[in-house]
């Protein structure tokens, strides 16, 4: 059996872990998988002879995420370069995203305190409680800032499969629809003996809310990564070994068990 790491990308909850792991482990020739959510790797053991890393990569592609093989180096830090710059796309974007919606939440909130506290409050221009106003502020962040959940949601769904993206796709939607639905049609509402309520400001509290918590995620993974890169760079890169009596310099990936390691003072130890 040979044992593979893959780094992940595309996960978002805990039941995207588990989406991975199972995709991989109904490869042919897979006999274990284990997918660290935090890391955001995975660890295969499999049969060389009937399976390879395109057919357990295949998986995870069909799965609706992404994966790269990790080299030995990148095992110890868990990041390499071009992790690291997806990452720093993804915290910008987020970053944008965050700022637009944040903007756009607090003129929603400022817009529906009256009906909230059911008192009319001067201060408040008329235009910013107007309806059809409030559903043209929230469309941008239900489907460009929350474009993302959308999209896993799809992935889950022809997957039969549901994740945190689902759930914040459903509630978010449900609250944005009905909003929409009572904007078009009050006299549905009013006909019944019902007030016409939107809920716009909650749809976009909320997508904004996730997508804060979200860039914090992003940023403590980074700072994670980054201080395990700092210690590794301190590691000894060889080792200084005693075989057939003679002292010879290997790399430290080479060194064997019941190998006889020699270190001098002031030396690190590998």
């Amino acid at each position: 059996m040979d044992t593979l790491t893959l780094k992940l990308r595309g996960m978002s909850c805990a039941s995207c872990a588990r989406n991975i792991e199972s995709a991989i482990r109904s490869v042919p020739g897979v006999s274990d998988c284990s997918v660290n959510f935090g890391a955001e790797q995975a660890t295969v053991k499999y049969d060389p002879h009937k399976t390879n890393l395109d057919k357990i990569q295949g998986a995870v592609d069909a799965a609706g995420y992404s994966s790269y093989s990790l080299q030995e180096q990148e095992m110890l830090t868990g990041e390499d370069d071009t992790h690291k710059a997806a990452r720093q796309a993804e915290s910008r974007d987020l970053t944008r995203k965050i700022v637009v919606g944040g903007v756009i939440s607090v003129l929603l909130i400022v817009g529906s305190l009256s009906a909230m506290t059911g008192i009319e409050i001067p201060l408040i221009p008329a235009w910013l409680s107007n309806q059809w106003f409030q559903l043209a502020l929230t469309a941008p962040v239900q489907f460009w800032c929350g474009y993302s959940f959308y999209i896993n949601t799809w992935k889950s769904l022809k997957r039969h499969a549901a994740t945190m993206d689902t759930l914040i796709a459903l509630g978010t939607s449900a609250a944005y629809f009905y909003s929409v639905f009572a904007t078009l049609f009050p006299n549905f509402f009013i006909n019944s003996g019902l007030m016409p309520e939107v809920y716009y400001e909650t749809a976009a509290v909320v997508i904004t809310l996730i997508l804060l918590g979200r860039l914090f995620e992003n940023r403590a993974r980074s700072q994670t990564s980054e201080a395990i890169r700092k210690l590794i760079g301190l590691q000894a890169r060889d080792a200084r070994v005693i075989r057939n009596g003679q002292e010879i310099d290997v790399p430290i990936q080479e060194v064997q068990i019941d190998d006889v390691i020699l270190v001098r003072p002031g030396e690190k130890i590998p």
